[in-house]
């Protein structure tokens, strides 16, 4: 049985996997099997790993009808052998030759760690500009010991390409999540067992480009205030208290929300958390201090040209 377990969910894009597989194949670590699960839709990705067959050990499984997201990451975990697992999404890449190497010492060194996760390197497909690198800050690394759900108003941990979890937790991704399908992954994982491994160095890098799933779930309104209200009640999140009545907040002034009667009219049927009224009739504040916080943003690092903080935001 393999070490660890890589996991591929694709769709379409087979150029953009083929430089995911190009970086597997340099790594140093070489006792995995990789899990390729193919959402797409004609035989493009099954065509590409053909052709690498005889280059990573590569088992394929195609789905038609498709799956969609993240039952197609499920997929993967249910064929998975390996004591380690990493769901290594199809247009992100691991951007040194030891990056697999540090992730399994980070879990062989921490026994009683639940995953392992390292910086992200976020750049622009289209012209390999770095956007940011996404690192926590040392407060954020002491509050994920202690509250684990304060993922939900900042992802610090970043996608699943840049975590590596045991097997043995048997935990799957939530199938009726989009938007927060890692991030309440992380925290009922970190309820499983309250540690992770943090690795101060870039290990995985992730292109930011129109054709990803986040990119059409930011504008979906509905979609957005069924999940936020969902994990709220799933981790009894009480929005009377910061940083969550300021998160939450800020997502009902982008999303213009008015009244109750819009998250009912979203799908979601449970309980609501409480402060939600008190949060609704609020958030023209946190949308006035989210515009003061990027106007100090572009003022710095536009107009004054100052160096910016490599901190995830």
């Amino acid at each position: 049985m393999p070490k660890l377990s890589v996991c591929i969910p694709a769709y379409k894009e087979p150029d953009l996997l083929e430089k995911a597989l190009r970086a597997l194949e340099t790594q140093t670590f070489r006792d995995f099997e990789l899990i390729l699960t193919d959402d797409t839709p004609d035989d493009s990705v099954r065509k590409l790993a053909e052709l690498w067959q005889d280059r990573l050990p590569i088992t394929y499984q195609s789905h038609r009808p498709s799956l969609g997201t993240p039952e197609n990451w499920n997929a993967g975990l249910r064929l998975a052998q390996g004591e380690y697992v990493l769901v290594h999404h199809h247009d992100d890449w691991l951007l040194r030759p030891d990056s697999l190497a540090l992730f399994v010492k980070a879990l062989d060194d921490q026994p009683e760690a639940v995953f392992a996760f390292a910086n992200t390197d976020i750049r622009r497909l289209e012209t390999d500009e770095r956007i940011r690198l996404n690192r926590p800050s040392e407060k954020q690394l002491e509050e994920l010991k202690t509250e684990p759900e304060v993922l939900i108003t900042a992802d610090f941990v970043g996608v699943p390409s840049t975590v590596m979890f045991r097997k043995s937790t048997g935990i799957f991704f939530d199938s009726q999540l989009k938007w927060l399908v890692d991030v309440d992954f992380y925290v009922r994982c970190l309820r499983y067992c309250p540690v992770a491994a943090y690795i101060p160095e870039a290990l995985v890098g992730v292109a930011i480009h129109e054709k990803q799933v986040t990119a059409s779930v930011t504008k979906n309104k509905n979609l957005l205030l069924f999940e936020y209200f969902t994990v709220a009640e799933k981790f009894g999140i009480d929005l009377r208290r910061e940083p969550y009545a300021g998160a939450y907040g800020y997502w009902c002034w982008r999303l213009k929300v008015k009244t109750v009667d819009e998250i009912r009219k979203a799908g979601y049927v449970g309980p609501l958390p409480k402060g939600t009224e008190a949060v609704i009739r609020s958030s023209w504040k946190y949308g006035m201090r989210h515009r003061y916080i990027k106007l100090v943003m572009f003022v710095k690092y536009r107009i004054l040209k100052l160096k910016r903080k490599d901190l995830h935001e």
